[in-house]
């Protein structure tokens, strides 16, 4: 079926994305970076047409065969006239264009803008956001009070503890009043007169008061781990690292993330820059995970299932064979490939071509940055059989 819209954008999936990349070529893909009004790089509609120029001057040098070269841009060209693309918008954005797919996605990764056409769609620069979480929370700390906030793409709400669960340190001293606060009392001596006892504190003021922070942190993890149960879900901190150092201290949640948003934070505010420095705190610690797990996969896979050459691994790859594939960010193969129906559209990254075929048969693949990939390799895979 031959697309003539493009889709409203949404986030990339991998399952949608799954789709899309067994698209025939001429595949074209157009990354636009995030845009302020007044910024010099110019707004994502003038990106976009000068993209769509770029294309016509190209796309002519390959034959078109019962797809004329102006029905595949029509739409682009449709799109690059909206109100929406000439206003700012936080997000970067993919669009995707060929003969059989019309689709436009949200980016939540800083990408710089690109245009790419090829025998199959350029996923290599979006695959960071494959790995993107659907679901996460941030937990702004403050010593009187907690927020927290549900995250899903480019959308951020604030979202309610479990009830009975305090979110002032007012509410936690009215709650349940810890054992060290307890008033303590000794029997008079005869120097007080009549008083039949005096009261004595059991530390000073700093101490009671870090006690009393600690049990109503140790209140809010209670109940953030029963609300969220999903073992996968990231939590991030935001706060002033007084306060979360401490709440690291006391919490038991699994997937409490290593880095956090320093600082105080304003939940009531606007939300799209603390979704921006989450997702870099969440990109952070995706490339920590994959590199550990290739480096674990190459330790204890034998010879046989994992491979570092890359023909081998672009040849898997068409069969199915190719379960994991890690490719590295600063490198690629350019060449010109032709298998299995597929043809190269003039010289293209075979890093990419693998990547794509990867995920069409139901693999996994990741993008490292240069530093990060063992002994510089340009790319790994585990191979099915």
């Amino acid at each position: 079926m031959v697309a003539t819209n493009v889709q409203e954008p949404e986030l990339l999936r991998l399952g949608t994305v799954r789709e899309v990349l067994r698209s025939p070529g001429p595949c074209i893909t157009i990354v636009l970076p995030p845009y302020h009004p007044g910024e010099p790089a110019g707004t994502p509609a003038a990106l976009l047409k000068a993209n769509i120029q770029e294309a016509s001057r190209r796309l002519p040098a390959w034959p078109l065969p019962k797809f004329p070269l102006a029905n595949l841009l029509q739409p682009l060209e449709r799109l690059a006239e909206t109100k929406e693309l000439a206003a700012g918008t936080h997000w970067g954005r993919a669009i995707l264009r060929s003969p059989t797919a019309c689709e436009q996605f949200h980016l939540t990764q800083p990408v710089e803008a690109s245009l790419t056409i090829a025998g199959c769609f350029s996923i290599k620069k979006l695959a960071a956001e494959l790995v993107r979480p659907r679901t996460f929370y941030i937990l702004a700390l403050a010593k009187t009070k907690v927020s927290l906030l549900r995250c899903a793409g480019v959308q951020a709400e604030v979202a309610k503890l479990p009830p009975g669960v305090p979110d002032t340190l007012a509410e936690a001293l009215e709650l349940e009043r810890p054992d060290h606060d307890l008033e303590n009392r000794s029997t008079a001596g005869s120097s007080v007169g009549s008083m039949r006892s005096v009261r004595f504190g059991t530390g000073s003021e700093p101490e009671k008061a870090h006690a009393h922070l600690s049990d109503f942190y140790k209140i809010v993890d209670r109940g953030i781990q029963e609300l969220l149960r999903e073992p996968e879900t990231p939590l991030i901190l935001a706060g002033v690292e007084e306060d979360t150092v401490l709440y690291r201290s006391v919490s038991g949640y699994g997937y409490l993330l290593e880095d956090g948003i320093p600082g105080s934070i304003d939940l009531s505010r606007e939300h799209s820059a603390l979704l921006r420095r989450a997702y870099a705190i969440l990109r952070t610690d995706g490339l920590r995970l994959q590199r550990n797990a290739l480096l674990e996969a190459r330790e204890r896979t034998a010879p046989s299932h994992f491979s570092t050459n890359p023909d081998i691994l672009l040849h898997a790859a068409f069969e199915g064979r190719l379960d994991q594939l890690y490719v590295n960010a600063g490198v690629e193969r350019m060449d010109v490939f032709e298998r299995d129906g597929y043809r190269s559209w003039g010289s293209e990254d075979m890093l990419n071509l693998a990547m794509v075929q990867t995920i069409v048969h139901h693999g996994r693949a990741w993008i490292l940055p240069g530093d990060m990939m063992p002994d510089g390799l340009a790319a790994a895979g585990l191979l099915r059989f």
